[in-house]
């Protein structure tokens, strides 16, 4: 069941260099309870522009390893429309990995809302570039 907003992240390997090196960030933000994974997807764009996307469940025995305390959690809800989208935002010999979770950290939160009479009109992220904008202007003065 999900109980608050998901977020997505897709995070792009140029060269196809997938290493692994990012398991345990993520194991420790789902260890921790800060976050819950919903979904995990690996894209892999080649040369010639043709894509696969693998599911944990087709990794070999050797990367599912690496990646079964998430898969515990993992229940598949991208969508065909999903994942042709992700392929179309990766450059040609590249690889990705996308990410959808749940913010668990958010439930003392939002039960303080609830109990204080408030309610969530809107939430959101900044982009990137305008906080990098807002800091070269910040350094500028």
């Amino acid at each position: 069941m999900l109980d608050f907003p998901l977020e997505y992240a897709l995070v792009v390997f140029p060269g196809n260099q997938f290493s692994g090196e990012i398991v345990p960030a993520l194991l420790d933000l789902a260890e921790k309870g800060i976050v819950r994974y919903v979904d995990i997807v690996f894209i892999r764009k080649d040369a010639d522009g043709s894509t696969r996307t693998i599911e944990l469940n087709d990794l070999d025995d050797e990367s599912y390893q690496l990646f079964v305390p998430l898969g515990k959690q993992v229940k598949s809800l991208y969508t065909e429309d999903d994942l042709t989208w992700a392929a179309s935002r990766l450059p040609e010999n590249s690889s990705a990995a996308l990410f959808l979770w749940e913010n668990l950290w958010m439930g003392n939160i939002r039960d303080a809302m609830v109990a204080s009479g408030g309610v969530l009109a809107e939430r959101g992220q900044i982009p990137d570039h305008v906080v990098e904008e807002f800091m070269k202007e910040q350094a500028a003065e």
